[in-house]
């Protein structure tokens, strides 16, 4: 795939300047145009026993919900090193159908870039970042809220485990890949020979593609995100690829152990397919 069509989800005006800078390098990066997708929460029904909300009311915080995604998407647009390369597209619904509308857009885009909730703010829906994971189809760049700066691909490290979600996401993440300095394929041993782990064959996949990497075997630990991140973080990586893991329930998707540590506790950008 190539990476020419990159749609970020923006829900409040503090997220502008990180998804700025870092969605507007990586396009520069790739000659991409960027779509902003402003989501702006409609008031949710009131309660049965407090009747209907006043419509003034109503209005009102609409109008201001509207007027922060528009002043954030003019900042982030302003930031811009092509303004002719950047538009904004509303969503206005309610918080339980802001996450499937969202979802279904991205399948419109190579990627999609959002940002990490943020538990201790309020800001940000899990939700929304979940059904863009498992719905759309398509990739995800999750940025983890204390990012900072452009993007960098100095140093990408894949997490496989010869799963059909990592192969997906490698497969997707093959253009950024190719850009990277240095590039680590990582696999939990769990006490097996090297000749049996998942990950010796990727390796020569890559080189077929141009892309040099290092096979590094780490024990195997009940709690792999964890462990990944703890890995990226002594290599000073600058991104980890991983396949996006759940499980599925009726219509929903139950995030599995390590997805869920690496959106809860992630220090670098982390890059996802499912």
């Amino acid at each position: 795939m190539s990476v020419k069509d990159l749609l970020v989800v923006l829900e409040s005006a503090e997220a502008a300047d990180t998804l700025g800078a870092y969605a507007h390098s990586l396009a520069a990066a790739f000659d991409a145009h960027l779509t902003v997708c402003g989501v702006i929460a409609k008031m949710p029904p009131a309660p049965a026993f407090l009747g209907e909300y006043p419509f003034d009311l109503v209005q009102s915080v609409q109008a201001a919900a509207t007027r922060e995604i528009e002043q954030a998407y003019d900042k982030f647009a302003r930031a811009a090193p092509k303004p002719d390369g950047v538009q904004l597209v509303k969503i206005e619904a309610a918080p339980s159908a802001a996450a499937e509308a969202v979802a279904r857009l991205a399948r419109h885009y190579d990627l999609t870039i959002v940002l990490q909730p943020n538990a201790d703010t309020g800001r940000g829906d899990p939700a929304l970042v979940e059904s863009v994971l498992f719905h759309s189809g398509r990739a995800t760049i999750i940025l983890p809220f204390i990012q900072k700066g452009p993007a960098r691909l100095g140093k990408i490290i894949v997490a496989w485990d010869g799963g059909a979600a990592a192969a997906r996401a490698l497969g997707c993440a093959m253009p950024l890949l190719k850009r990277a300095g240095v590039v680590e394929v990582v696999t939990m041993t769990g006490g097996r020979s090297a000749a049996d782990l998942p990950g010796v064959d990727v390796t020569r996949h890559l080189a077929r593609h141009g892309v040099s990497a290092e096979l590094k075997m780490l024990p195997k630990g009940e709690d792999v995100g964890a462990l990944l991140l703890s890995y990226a973080a002594d290599e000073s990586a600058d991104m980890l690829v991983m396949g996006g893991y759940g499980h599925s329930r009726l219509r929903e998707f139950v995030l599995g152990g390590a997805t869920r540590t690496i959106l809860q506790t992630m220090t670098l950008p982390i890059f996802m397919a499912h």
